[in-house]
């Protein structure tokens, strides 16, 4: 999840904005001291939607973190913010793989065991999870448990590639043959190893605001893996920070095709929309995200910003992105 600085620059919360501007500057201690001072100190002050944000945005701090004490070598803290970002949301199954990784590396299986069957309960179709449960039943001596932990990661494997098939045929039927072919890449994931590649390229660049740089990398991971509505988000935010309005409306586009669910996206492209003025898509945009998300200030903002253009078009200029700022 990725907003563009004319979004975050409209929420409410100090703590919330000021933890946000910190992650996404990579600075993990100062994001968490912040996005925790929202939580506990503004207490009732704050909205539903800000909560939600706080809690996201928490636990991906803390997730980075750990993804930084790894690439140090100190497993420890690693463990331990991981074990942090649970706290905050205990059923979040990639944070359990990755705890579960980070224990199986320092030799503690049994505990690695337990969080990747927690990963497994919460989604039991998560095929990585069940393969590195059973290389963690192969390292504790445990054969006939790995045995069948591979068994059913080849199972779960089996029906979600049935269950794509199924959806790919079902575009073909409907003569959709990008949205067909999109899906049969995801199925067969040829690319799966390139694809990390490319997004971890990416988001560093977009982490250090080098737009350009960050959208030829994104582009590549989305025709890779065409079916992740993270990556058409962030190349959508990499393409509309550098002013390219109109390709970074198409991104977001693709976005919430995939997952309707992703408010985020929504969000975006209804501020993008309104740049270029086309205040139809980001009154229809910003419907998705008020309907999910009543008190979402950013949203509400645009809102009334379209609502008083209706009465008197020519009574307010329309907001630049490139001046916005995103500094709490």
């Amino acid at each position: 999840m990725r907003a563009l600085k004319a979004v975050r620059q409209h929420l409410k919360s100090y703590h919330l904005k000021s933890g946000v501007f910190h992650f996404y500057r990579g600075e993990h201690g100062p994001a968490a001291d912040f996005l925790t001072r929202a939580l506990n100190e503004d207490g009732d002050r704050l909205s539903a939607a800000d909560r939600r944000a706080a809690l996201y945005y928490l636990v991906q701090t803390r997730i980075g973190a750990a993804f930084r004490h790894e690439t140090q070598g100190d497993m420890d803290r690693a463990i331990e913010e991981y074990i942090s970002a649970l706290k905050v949301m205990p059923k979040y199954p990639d944070v359990h793989l990755r705890l579960g990784d980070a224990l199986a590396r320092t030799g503690r299986h049994d505990e690695a065991i337990d969080h990747y069957l927690q990963a497994i309960e919460v989604n039991p179709l998560y095929v990585h999870a069940r393969v590195r449960l059973g290389f963690a039943f192969l390292e504790k001596g445990d054969l006939d448990s790995a045995r069948e932990a591979f068994r059913q990661a080849d199972r779960a494997r089996q029906t979600r590639a049935e269950r794509g098939l199924e959806s790919a045929e079902a575009a073909l039927s409907r003569g959709e043959t990008d949205v067909a072919a999109a899906i049969y890449k995801d199925v067969f994931q040829e690319n799966l190893a390139r694809f990390k590649r490319e997004l971890e390229e990416g988001l560093s660049y977009l982490r250090s605001e080098r737009w350009e740089d960050a959208v030829t990398h994104l582009e590549t991971a989305a025709r890779l893996c065409p079916r992740y509505a993270d990556v058409h988000n962030y190349l959508g935010v990499a393409l509309a920070e550098q002013g390219l309005h109109e390709p970074a409306v198409e991104a977001f586009l693709a976005s919430v095709r995939i997952n309707p669910e992703y408010l985020v996206a929504w969000l975006n492209m209804a501020f993008v929309a309104h740049e270029v003025g086309d205040q139809k898509l980001a009154r229809e945009a910003l419907a998705e995200v008020l309907e999910r998300e009543p008190d979402n200030a950013p949203a509400q903002y645009l809102l009334e910003q379209l609502e008083a253009n209706a009465e008197s078009p020519s009574a307010l200029s329309r907001p630049s992105s490139r001046a916005a700022q995103d500094r709490p």
